[in-house]
């Protein structure tokens, strides 16, 4: 039989292979001299402020994990807590399951290197994560209000609306059960394990898990209860969306294509679903969904430019930190040496 570790390679394999036939097939059906020859006509000054803009949303949500660490006593300055996130960050990218997934692993990661419990360190992850969730709904409601004033409310505009609601309803309730310790969810999973308890000999695995629940549901209670500090993180949280939208901006300057801000936030927001495909980072089929986006807000567009701002995009706001991401890995690694 195959170790747990030999499935998890395989898997990842799987989700590179899967990332790389999606680009790979883009590019061919995007010609290949017609996408390297859209790459090179970017505008260098233009790209290498799209790169400065990009990268800054590492500093916001870095800033964002340090807030939880300190209120959930996480042993971590602010200097561990950049490189706990970028190495967080470089274990979320190679999971295969995109950005789903890698929370455990970057809890893990936190737990070892300050020697807080897992669940702390769960909790401020999935803390911050929510709150980075927030601007999403944030600026695709004002965007969707933009295009109601104006009357270019069309049949796709209406199934992101949809979509808005059913996305901020759950984040909504999820963040009510999480932060508020509320009972109900506590109490829910206690009546689950008695009736788990029922059916089998062994009841201190069953104590464990209840006791593991209460300290999840303590922790993520700590995390929500300063609802000033809730706040302010989220206030943070909508500036990294705002730099990357500036990064698309001046992409398509670069590309001499006229940049239009509705555009822009509806290809930024929502080619960022694609990052909760079972890929690596996304990879592959964000650019798909990246480019198809461009090519629907920009019917006369080529396949091979909009592949190219997508390509340029991921270059200025995520791919950099992949590297970074591991030598902090790597070095927290030696730390624990």
């Amino acid at each position: 039989m195959k170790s747990k570790v030999q499935k998890i390679r395989e898997k990842k394999i799987i989700g590179y292979l899967l990332a790389t036939g999606l680009l790979i097939g883009l590019i061919y059906f995007a010609d290949i001299g017609k996408f390297l020859e859209a790459l090179q006509q970017v505008n260098r000054f233009y790209m290498a402020l799209a790169i400065v803009s990009g990268m800054s949303y590492y500093i916001f949500v870095g800033y964002i994990w340090y807030n939880f660490f300190t209120i959930l006593g996480v042993n971590a300055n602010l200097r561990k807590s950049y490189k706990l996130f970028m190495a967080g960050n470089f274990m979320n990218s190679v999971t295969p399951l995109g950005q789903l997934g890698g929370e455990p692993f970057m809890a893990y990661i936190i737990s070892k290197n300050t020697e807080s419990s897992y669940q702390e360190a769960f909790s401020a992850v999935a803390s911050s994560d929510l709150i980075n969730s927030i601007p999403f709904i944030t600026y695709s409601t004002t965007a969707v209000i933009y295009l109601y004033l104006t009357g270019s409310i069309n049949e796709f505009v209406q199934n992101i609306i949809y979509l808005i609601v059913v996305l901020g309803a759950s984040l909504s309730i999820l963040a009510y059960f999480l932060w508020s310790g509320n009972r109900k969810l506590g109490g829910f999973g206690n009546k689950l394990l008695v009736i788990i308890e029922n059916k089998i000999i062994n009841e201190k695995y069953i104590k464990s898990f209840r006791e593991k629940l209460n300290e999840f549901r303590a922790a993520f209670e700590r995390a929500g209860e300063d609802k000033r500090n809730l706040l302010k993180v989220g206030l943070i949280a909508h500036a990294f969306p705002l730099a990357q939208f500036l990064a698309l901006y001046l992409i398509m300057l670069g590309m001499n294509i006229d940049p239009n801000l509705v555009t822009i936030f509806f290809v930024v927001i929502l080619s960022g679903l694609a990052m909760f495909s079972p890929t690596p980072g996304g990879s592959g089929t964000f650019e798909a969904a990246f480019s198809g986006l461009m090519l629907l807000f920009y019917p006369g567009l080529e396949l091979s430019t909009a592949l190219a701002v997508a390509v340029l995009f991921r270059l200025t706001t995520y791919w950099p930190g992949i590297p970074f991401g591991y030598l902090c890995l790597v070095s927290l690694r030696g730390e624990e040496g």
